[in-house]
């Protein structure tokens, strides 16, 4: 008897296969085909085989099944490496630094439009 598992995101999303086995396993690791740098690199050492891991979706203490009767894997990505990191929390600096400035220049904009108009309110932010 086989049962059938598929996968939700990642590189085998959609995909729907047929495994021998009595039971769902905790975990799925399906092996990537390397990139094609990979390939034609002058290497003599093989690089190490890169695994996209699936772990089963859980829905009130059960296994999650798709309409079909399939048991719905969910793809586990691998934690950000430290220079990821780095790098993540750099475009959020500069994404803080850009909102801090496009705010202080609209800040600078609405005292000049309420020297023109005394009337508008004293902060741009309380036209919203």
């Amino acid at each position: 008897m086989s049962i059938e598992i598929r996968f939700v995101g990642g590189p085998a999303d959609g995909r729907t296969y047929a495994i021998p086995d009595d039971a769902p396993p905790p975990l799925y690791l399906i092996p990537l085909a390397p990139s094609p740098g990979e390939l034609f690199a002058s290497s003599l050492e093989p690089s190490p085989i890169q695994k996209a891991e699936y772990e089963p979706l859980w829905q009130d203490g059960w296994l999650r099944r798709a309409d079909d009767g399939a048991y719905l894997y969910q793809h586990r990505a691998a934690p950000p490496t430290p220079e990821e990191r780095e790098t993540l929390e750099q475009a959020r600096r500069e994404a803080r630094a850009a909102d801090e400035r496009r705010d202080a220049e609209t800040d600078e904009a609405w005292r000049e439009i309420r020297k023109e108009r005394p009337g508008f309110p004293a902060d741009w932010r309380d036209l919203f």
